[in-house]
């Protein structure tokens, strides 16, 4: 195999990775809640998604290229402290009190139905294990995910699409017009913590594209994967929100009207392929919130051992300790869960979109200005929240 192969099949590989990292349980319940409530204005509820959910984490990848990686170092420009906080809330999100945790109660809802007696405190203890297993080698993470179960996923999510096509119902006519569902759709993929994921996952994807390089091509030749495996798993992303969003559209009128956003896909797969297409949906659920799963335990864990314990604990105890608070957290459920995070994920969110832009500026064209910005915009968000805080 040339080279070029060598680059070629390697950036596959990573795209397919990328994608399986990002692709967990809101990348899963977001956009069915969207096409369920946009009915025949999916299309522009679609654009809005693709803008906070696609767009915005391919930024992020691009701007944590530039910065080798080295999310500490992408941070840094704000200052020491307001760095270190915003490093441990970033962790925190994905990790052990926010993401994790919401990953755990979707797997269970996914296999509820086949076991009504399950309890999620168990269950969650159980996936934790599994997770850790998974996880304790995470150099060959990367391998895993892009090879073995990326495909898996994919072959899940595109046969319920394809056989949810035929026969389809119209989808079900709405009365706010194109701006309301775009706004629907934007504020759909901000909960999807895409942005916040894809800095993360670059602390992993970066250095492994970097090992066996050439030292004198080194730089070029990372920036040249990283574009083709963020082009791929941005494709990805948007095919399979496009695909979530269709079915939710069309099958949403035979949705009982108080049911729980992490039953829909289950609900609507019984409907298209019968007891079969639960089983599918099983399978996509439990792979797509495994393999995001597996990813923020990884990433989490090494911020934890080099951050918190300086080099003097093993990743296995900060392993264990990141899944056993996740587990934890977990007993919570998925609302809870998003009513603890949403208002701060609603500040946080255009402050790292501002980041990412400043960074990159600074990164290509020298542009020094960047905490008047990114304290502004948040600043800005804690307002807004307050103020519909005391409106309520």
């Amino acid at each position: 195999m040339t080279v070029e192969q060598q680059s070629k099949s390697s950036s596959l590989a990573t795209g397919l990775a990328l994608f399986s990292m990002f692709f967990g349980a809101g990348n899963l319940i977001f956009p069915l809640l969207v096409g369920k409530t946009a009915g025949t204005e999916t299309g522009s509820a679609l654009a809005g998604l693709g803008i906070s959910a696609v767009l915005f984490p391919f930024l992020g990848l691009i701007a944590m290229m530039l910065y080798g990686g080295d999310l500490k170092l992408f941070v840094s420009r704000l200052g020491k402290w307001p760095g270190a906080i915003l490093l441990f809330v970033l962790f925190m999100s994905q990790g052990p009190i926010g993401a994790i945790p919401r990953l755990l109660t979707l797997m269970h809802a996914s296999v509820k139905p086949y076991f009504p007696t399950l309890s999620l405190g168990w269950f969650s203890v159980a996936l934790c294990g599994l997770v850790f297993v998974l996880t304790i080698r995470p150099h060959k993470m990367v391998q895993l995910l892009g090879t073995v179960l990326t495909p898996l996923l994919l072959l899940t999510l595109g046969g319920l699409v394809l056989f949810g096509v035929p026969n389809a119902p119209e989808a079900l006519a709405v009365s706010e017009g194109t701006s309301f569902y775009f706004k629907e759709g934007l504020k759909g993929g901000y909960q999807t913590l895409d942005l916040t994921a894809a800095l993360l996952f670059a602390t992993v994807i970066i250095p492994h594209l970097a090992r066996g390089s050439d030292p004198v091509l080194q730089q070029r030749q990372i920036r040249r994967q990283m574009l083709a495996a963020s082009s791929i798993a941005a494709a990805l992303l948007l095919s399979a929100y496009i695909g979530l969003c269709w079915l939710s559209a069309h099958h949403a009128g035979s949705l009982p009207a108080n049911i729980a956003p992490e039953e829909i896909l289950h609900v609507i797969a019984v409907k298209i392929l019968g007891p079969f297409g639960g089983f599918i949906a099983t399978g996509a659920v439990f792979l797509a919130c495994l393999t995001t799963a597996i990813s923020l335990a990884a990433v989490s864990s090494r911020y934890f051992e080099t951050e918190w314990f300086r080099g003097k604990s093993s990743f296995a105890f900060s392993l264990a300790l990141t899944l056993g608070v996740s587990a934890a957290m977990a007993t919570l459920g998925f609302s809870g869960i998003m009513k603890m995070w949403g208002p701060i994920l609603e500040i946080l969110y255009p402050g790292l979109i501002v980041l990412c832009l400043f960074n990159i500026g600074y990164s290509l064209y020298r542009v020094r200005s960047i905490k008047t910005p990114v304290f502004l915009t948040l600043a800005i968000g804690i307002a807004g929240v307050l103020f519909r805080g005391i409106g309520a």
